[in-house]
């Protein structure tokens, strides 16, 4: 194939206006499943503490979820007999799940990086006597609601 064969110009220039095209629109796709870190919605326990949440398009059409605290009070300073904050995910249509414990280190920050099949679902921290609890039995120490169409 001659590029500079005049019959072939048009048919080259189109192919390569279309790459480029498909190339610019799958960037945007991409910067519009990834998302920015969101607020979470602190209670009136927390005077200091900051939490964010930041979910995206995982695996296998999962749900990556990151949650990142800063700044929190250690568990049993906000519910006596607390050691640890546990993060759970209550989707629209069941019941809280525990999907893991929020440690906080030397710092008070603390995060936790998971998966989940849901798109819709609330996140909520709260303080609890051990990680492997199957209920909230505190209050939440912070909630987001999670809306997504992906």
């Amino acid at each position: 194939m001659n590029l500079h064969d005049n019959n072939l110009r048009p048919a080259f220039l189109v192919a390569a206006l279309f790459t480029l095209v498909g190339a610019q629109v799958g960037c945007q796709k991409m910067a519009f499943w990834r998302s920015k870190p969101q607020e979470m919605h602190a209670s009136s326990e927390v005077l200091a503490g900051q939490g964010t949440v930041r979910v995206s398009n995982g695996d296998n059409g999962n749900s990556k979820v990151s949650i990142r605290v800063k700044h929190l009070a250690p568990p049993s300073k906000v519910a006596p007999g607390s050691t640890v904050y546990v993060v759970w995910f209550r989707p629209v249509d069941g019941d809280s799940q525990n999907v893991g414990a929020l440690v906080l280190d030397s710092d008070l920050e603390g995060s936790l990086d998971t998966l989940t099949p849901h798109r819709r679902f609330r996140v909520s921290v709260t303080p609890e006597p051990n990680g492997q609890v199957t209920s909230p039995s505190n209050e939440p120490v912070f909630t987001y609601n999670v809306e997504s169409n992906k």
